[in-house]
Formats: structure tokens, C-alpha cells, sequence
């Protein structure tokens, strides 16, 4: 029996924004769209097999209705002489080998669109979270003047690797680690800084965090991740 990959609404938004810029173009099908578009922006262990319409019903209609309000309303234009109706342009296909460019912008595209105009379901996943970030009135987090310390996300590190960076800067920061799978499916928490390792995230990830200031690529390894907290991140 097959395994079938269950979406968080931030996968499922996303392949959907994603599909419906392929669809409208009007060379793909409803699900030659969605195919696609998981290609993109979804890692290789999360992507579902759509062998037919009737494996994705539901993402199929929810496509095909936001292809129809994503489509722009032509303006009628009233005149006295006749206009000459030229031809359309001709489609632009999308292949799989596109530009990397293209693609890049593409899902940096969809992604701010994700973040500034989905609202709904950021609210869900930060109620989720809400209570995951709380302080509590004993936590030594907090220093003499009450002031809490600042919140640091670092994505990208292994087991070993979050205990020690946890343990060795607990009294100068609020550390939270999180893993690259995780770190695609989730809303991002509020930080000070996000801390991206470089050798250890994808192109749709590092894209997904872009858009935030504060974020920081650290390109190394655990030295060049500790020289930025024992020097920039006293900033914080």
C-alpha cells in the first residue's frame, strides 16, 4: 500500500499559486499544471504521484477556480473606426529545463506573494506556534532587567550540532534550531535573525527566507557560525 503525502497548507498554497502561472499561460493541462508545479517548489520527498484527475479532484477545482480569478479583465475600448484584431502571441511554454534564472524568479515570485497576501493560513501555523514561543517567568533566558534575550532561528544544522550551538550560546540568545524539511513546510517564527547554512538548504528555501531582512547565509561551517554570533550577532 502506498504512502500519500499529506500537504500543510503552506505546500498546498504554494503548489497551487504555482500551477495556476503554468495553466494560464494555456499549454498545460489542469494536472500537467500541478505536476509541474511541485517540481518547483516542493522537495523530492514531499511531492505526491498524480497518475489522473481522479487521484487530485480537489486540487484540480480549487485550481481551476483560481485560474479564473487570477485571469485580468480586458478593457472594452469604444471607437468609431475599425480596429484591426491583431492575432494572440503565441504561448510561452515552461519546460523543466527552464533557465535556472527564470525559475529563481519565479518561485521568488510566488513566495513574496505567499507571505504578504495569504494571511489565513500564516495566522493558523503562528497560532500553532504560539504557545512553542512563549517564555516562561522562570526562564533564565531572561537577564537582570527583565529584558528577554534575542530569538536566533538557525536552519540547517544536524543532530550533534544543535546541542552544542544551543548549550554554548543559551546565555547570549534565544537559539531555536530547525531542519531544512521542516523549515519548507512551516511559516517562518518571529526571530531577530534567521540563520541559514548555506551547504545545508535548497534554492526554494534560501528564496523563502530572502524576503526577509534579518535573514543572514552563513557560508561555512560551525567556526564561521560561531565567529558571526561572537561578533554580528552582538548587534542583535
Amino acid at each position: 500500500m502506498l504512502h500519500k503525502t499529506h500537504w500543510t497548507p503552506v505546500e498546498r498554497n504554494l503548489v497551487i499559486e504555482t500551477a495556476v502561472t503554468f495553466y494560464n499561460e494555456g499549454t498545460y493541462t489542469p494536472l500537467a499544471a500541478l505536476r509541474q508545479a511541485q517540481q518547483i517548489v516542493l522537495l523530492p520527498n514531499r511531492r505526491r504521484t498524480m497518475q489522473s484527475h481522479s487521484a487530485v479532484p480537489d486540487l484540480i477545482k480549487l485550481l481551476k477556480q483560481k485560474a479564473v480569478q487570477e485571469v485580468p479583465k480586458q478593457k472594452v475600448v469604444e471607437t468609431t473606426t475599425p480596429v484591426k484584431i491583431m492575432p494572440p502571441a503565441p504561448p510561452v511554454v515552461v519546460k523543466t529545463d527552464a533557465p535556472v534564472d527564470l525559475v529563481e524568479q519565479l518561485v521568488n515570485t510566488i513566495t513574496q506573494r505567499f507571505i504578504l497576501g495569504l494571511r489565513e493560513s500564516l495566522q493558523i501555523a503562528v497560532r500553532e506556534l504560539e504557545h512553542e514561543f512563549k517564555i516562561p517567568k522562570h526562564n533564565p533566558e531572561y537577564n537582570a532587567s527583565g529584558k528577554a534575550l534575542p530569538k536566533v532561528v538557525i536552519i540547517g544544522l544536524l543532530g550533534d550540532q544543535v546541542h552544542a550551538i544551543t548549550k554554548e550560546f543559551s546565555d547570549r540568545y534565544e537559539v531555536k534550531c530547525i531542519d531544512t524539511d521542516r523549515a519548507m513546510g512551516m511559516a517562518p517564527p518571529q526571530a531577530n535573525a534567521y540563520l541559514l547554512m548555506k551547504n545545508f538548504i535548497n534554492h526554494p528555501l534560501y528564496h523563502k527566507y530572502q524576503a526577509f531582512p534579518n535573514h543572514v547565509l552563513i557560508d561555512g561551517g560551525m567556526s564561521t557560525l560561531r565567529m558571526w554570533l561572537n561578533t554580528k550577532g552582538q548587534d542583535l
